[in-house]
């Protein structure tokens, strides 16, 4: 017997008998009283939204349903109507599995959507699902999610232009592999509400054109991210502009988040360090979970109703900046964002989960202070701005440089280093970081003059550690690289 849940496509046999309850997934016995699964479906719609399987106990054994006979049945049914002030958007679905005794049941799947509005119970509680978990809201967090949930969610507009000819069924055919979906793009897309079907005609939301169109920025020019590598600790402008690469980045989110990688690994370096027993160490210059968490979250929760404004990535040679347009969404604050989750474009992320980029529903931000931990590096720096969430990771800038020299010592012989003077060992330095060495930026570096600092580039080409480019003195393009670089 197939378990397989037309509405989300994570529910499947094996995710029941493995998974873990958490944000947006909750196990229920038979036996709970309709007024306690309401109070579970009002967490989760005022959270996130998702899945409350009943007739499974918390061992993950199946229990189902029939036991209790079918008025109760639908009472649990009727729970997100009868029970929920105002009634909740529940999608109820039943479906037939072989229960722990052997025998053909069913197990009853309550697919939650999340609401623009503040829901409570009969008795006038809020609920809300924190994790695991659902609790019980005091009146101070009740105004302030009852404020957050004045406006409606953006990823729910309809755009009458987007027609099922620009999406990219490239992307729709990734997903099915992943998932194992067995239905059409259109099922899919009207099944998740990320399209509705209007007097015979698919309209598209923002949601499924962000997810599913070739080019999403033809509908919402906003829809990108730009990378912007900068040399140095600061952006310059003008005739002083440091910037060494710019990109621009679109396409469906998949590929953003995959392209953005990509570059963005392409400008990070490995540095070796001289570890234990005299070894040496590579160490990457960021932990790779803390970075590529850092682009998913920033495509997954920024709003994009800010016309304009472009999710941007700044990589200084000391931190990297995600700036994500859109203030923290409903009741996540800067203090509370490791304990409490809110997703703006809960469509979105689901999806986005779906295509394996989290591998549990709201680990990522708790995983990058982890994460940055274990590098020994500085916990993430959050802030807001009046229109932006900016997540910073930061390097330790003085560990880089120790990294670098171990580098360039394991290059050139431990023994060779230590016979250089330390003004030779900051060129070597300089040239590693820069690949060209002009004189007057070298001058600079070490804060000497250009005769002094051109002494010590020429010193490191009789030795063979540097080669000169350009032969006249008074050549403004004469500069000097690493032998190795030349080689190369």
């Amino acid at each position: 017997m197939v378990i397989k849940s037309q509405y989300d496509t994570r529910i499947t046999e094996v995710f029941l008998m493995s998974a873990e309850e958490d944000q947006r997934f909750d196990r229920k016995r038979v036996n709970i009283s309709t007024q306690d699964l309401a109070t579970h479906i009002v967490g989760f719609a005022n959270a996130d939204g998702g899945v409350i399987v009943v007739g499974q106990t918390n061992d993950k054994q199946f229990q189902g349903v029939n036991m209790v006979g079918q008025d109760k049945i639908n009472a649990m049914i009727k729970a997100s109507v009868n029970l929920c002030v105002p009634p909740v958007l529940a999608k109820v679905e039943e479906i037939p599995i072989i229960n722990s005794s052997g025998n053909e049941d069913r197990l009853l799947l309550l697919h939650i959507e999340q609401s623009e509005r503040l829901h409570t119970t009969t008795d006038d509680e809020v609920y809300y699902r924190k994790g695991d978990s659902t609790i019980r809201l005091n009146n101070e967090a009740r105004r302030a999610l009852e404020y957050d949930k004045g406006s409606r969610h953006f990823e729910m507009e309809e755009i009458q232009d987007c027609t099922l000819d620009d999406l990219d069924d490239t992307v729709f055919m990734r997903y099915k592999d992943l998932t194992g979906y067995t239905g059409s793009l259109i099922d899919l897309l009207t099944n998740r509400g990320l399209a509705v079907k209007k007097h015979d005609k698919i309209i598209l939301r923002v949601a499924g054109i962000l997810l599913f169109a070739k080019n999403p920025s033809i509908f919402l020019p906003q829809a990108c991210i730009r990378f912007i590598r900068y040399e140095g600790m600061k952006a310059k402008t003008g005739s002083r502009s440091n910037v060494i690469k710019e990109y621009t980045i679109e396409g469906p989110l998949v590929t953003q988040i995959e392209r953005t990688k990509e570059i963005l690994q392409s400008q990070l370096r490995d540095f070796n360090s001289l570890g234990q027993m005299g070894i040496f160490d590579t160490v990457p210059e960021y932990p790779e979970f803390a970075w590529q968490e850092a682009i998913v979250n920033a495509v997954t929760h920024r709003a994009y109703n800010f016309g304009g404004l472009e999710i941007m990535i700044r990589m200084y040679d000391d931190r990297l900046e995600f700036d994500s347009p859109g203030k923290l969404p409903g009741m996540v604050r800067l203090h509370n964002i490791k304990e409490l989750r809110y997703s703006r474009n809960p469509r979105v992320a689901l999806t986005l989960s779906e295509f394996k980029y989290v591998r549990r529903w709201g680990e990522g931000i708790d995983r990058i202070y982890d994460e940055m931990q274990l590098f020994h590096l500085d916990p993430p720096e959050l802030a807001e701005t009046d229109q932006s969430f900016i997540l910073t990771l930061k390097n330790n800038i003085e560990v880089r440089r120790l990294r670098r020299e171990s580098s360039i010592a394991l290059n050139i012989g431990p023994d060779n280093w230590l016979d250089l003077s330390p003004e030779q060992r900051q060129a070597l330095e300089f040239a590693t970081m820069r690949k060209k060495v002009f004189t007057k930026d070298f001058a600079d570096f070490i804060g000497r003059s250009r005769v002094t600092a051109r002494n010590i580039l020429e010193t490191l080409v009789e030795e063979s550690y540097l080669i000169r480019v350009g032969s006249k003195p008074n050549d403004p393009r004469l500069h000097y690289i690493l032998k190795s670089s030349e080689e190369a």
